[in-house]
């Protein structure tokens, strides 16, 4: 458990470096106590399983493929964590081509011992993660799952007694899983209890697997293709911000589960765009034309649509230019410390994933991977010098200064690249009243109408639901109500 703890806070502090935030939406929905079997959809190779262990505060036995016991550092890990490695199906195919050549016959049970394993932990009241898709992947949409978490909840509950046993779907949504300090968001959708009339068998199995496929949509974005998810993603973060009030410079950007909220609704109406009114239809797609417009023009100015709300009179702007200077000059040496002592290892780790990635969800894990192990050989180095010169006191000063200062250089590089793009936007707004009459209007009337569509389709989707429930449930209908939607005028401070 000592090294469980010591490595989550290590982990902690490798996803704060690499990731601006990372949200959590409705954990209340995780049980306090008890068995717990965690569901979660697999974007992001071994980081979708570091973002649940360092996130939740209850210990996290998690589950692995168990070709990781190939490579000496993952079965390394593997041991210390206590991860339980599941061999998959496709794993398995290639075990069997080798073991027919070698003339060994199949093993009918390959996973009975993981199973059992799984079975004990849930026993003491523990909590697993599974990834029922089965695969890591870059798709727009979930995978087929596999029936192993079905199965193992059908087991616990009628081989050991556990029941009932809450399967909790978890969905994690990355902003741009292998690009640092982008942001990562988790819903933790309601608890799937599978009931004890559901069977024990094919069928059964077939039917609680449908279930918590339809609990991981709940939790998840899913797009017919690529362009699809760029274009409603593209528009939902503009969308985000138009509906949001004008922000202070230290979280100048919605939450990035406001901008997955939308993108679900967006997603929602598209689908079922066809079956509302030709009217309601019509204004739909103006509005969308208009928004995509207004997101092309804000990119070209370098803008951010929460920033057009900001107040151009000249007193906002000379606090605003004072209250920067002054954090720079009281935290900016701590800023600078961090950049310097943290600037050749981070650089090295960056280089080494960009040069050993092959897909999408390499990038992350890699540079995590190469950049804890590059961040600690360097502090070893630095103190270990640092000791030799100036003694230990000044030592251990020395090394407990080093991730307090990367920490804050992280930050508040994060906060000045948006002071810069701040004072960009309110110069041009400044220099072009024209241009931020005809911004604000533009935003002004894209929030109203996004408001009164929204109660327009929320309307329309109900009565078609009422006429035709074998077409559309309002119920699956995600729905959006902005909250703290100030329709009135900009904004003053920063």
């Amino acid at each position: 458990m000592i090294v469980y703890r010591v490595l989550r806070a290590f982990g902690r502090l490798a996803l704060r470096w690499f990731y601006r935030d990372v949200e959590v939406v409705g954990l209340e929905s995780l049980p306090n106590t008890g068995p717990v079997l965690l569901a979660s959809n697999h974007p992001n190779a071994l980081v979708d399983a570091l973002v649940i262990g360092c996130t939740l505060q209850r210990p996290v036995t998690l589950t692995a493929k168990a070709t990781l016991l190939e490579n000496p550092f993952t079965r390394a890990l593997v041991r210390v964590v206590g991860i339980v490695p599941l061999r998959r199906a496709s794993d398995e195919r290639v075990k069997l081509e080798s073991d027919a050549k070698n003339g060994i016959a199949p093993d009918p049970s390959r996973n009975e011992r993981a199973f059992s394993s799984v079975l004990d932990v849930l026993q003491h009241g523990g909590v697993v993660l599974l990834f029922p898709e089965g695969k890591s992947h870059s798709e727009p949409t979930l995978a087929p799952l596999k029936t192993g978490l079905a199965r193992i909840a059908l087991m616990a509950r009628d081989t050991r007694g556990i029941a009932p046993l809450p399967i909790v779907p978890v969905g994690l949504t990355f902003e741009r899983k292998w690009e640092p300090r982008s942001r990562v968001v988790m819903y933790v959708g309601a608890p799937i209890i599978a009931g004890d009339e559901t069977p024990n068998d094919a069928g059964g199995v077939s039917r609680l697997t449908e279930h918590i496929e339809s609990g991981l949509r709940q939790v998840t974005l899913n797009f017919d293709s690529d362009d699809e998810a760029h274009r409603v993603l593209s528009m939902a973060s503009v969308l985000a911000h138009i509906l949001d009030d004008f922000r202070p410079l230290h979280e100048p950007d919605p939450p990035f589960a406001s901008n997955v909220r939308v993108a679900q609704r967006l997603d929602a109406i598209a689908a079922h765009l066809p079956q509302a009114d030709p009217h309601v239809a019509s204004r739909v797609d103006r509005f969308a034309a208009r928004l995509t417009a207004f997101g092309t023009e804000l990119r070209a100015h370098g803008s951010w649509a929460n920033d057009v709300q900001m107040s151009t009179a000249v007193a906002p702007g000379l606090w605003f230019v004072l209250r920067e200077l002054v954090i720079a000059v009281v935290t900016g040496p701590l800023a600078l410390w961090g950049h310097v002592n943290h600037w050749i290892p981070l650089r090295l780790a960056t280089s080494v994933a960009s040069r050993t990635s092959r897909t999408p969800d390499e990038p992350a894990m890699r540079t995590i991977v190469a950049g804890f192990i590059l961040v600690l050989a360097f502090y070893a180095i630095q103190t270990t010098v640092v000791t030799s010169i100036a003694g230990w006191a000044v030592g251990l000063f020395y090394a407990a200064s080093l991730p307090l200062s990367a920490s804050w250089d992280l930050r508040y590089a994060d906060r000045r690249r948006r002071a810069i793009a701040r004072v960009r936007t309110y110069l041009q707004l400044r220099r072009d009243p024209a241009l931020r009459e005809r911004l604000a209007g533009e935003v002004a009337w894209l929030r109203t109408e996004a408001l009164s569509l929204n109660e327009l389709l929320e309307r329309d989707l109900d009565a078609v639901a009422e006429k035709h429930p074998h077409v559309v449930s309002s119920s699956e209908v995600p729905r959006y109500a902005p909250a703290g939607v100030d329709s009135g005028a900009s904004r003053g401070g920063r």
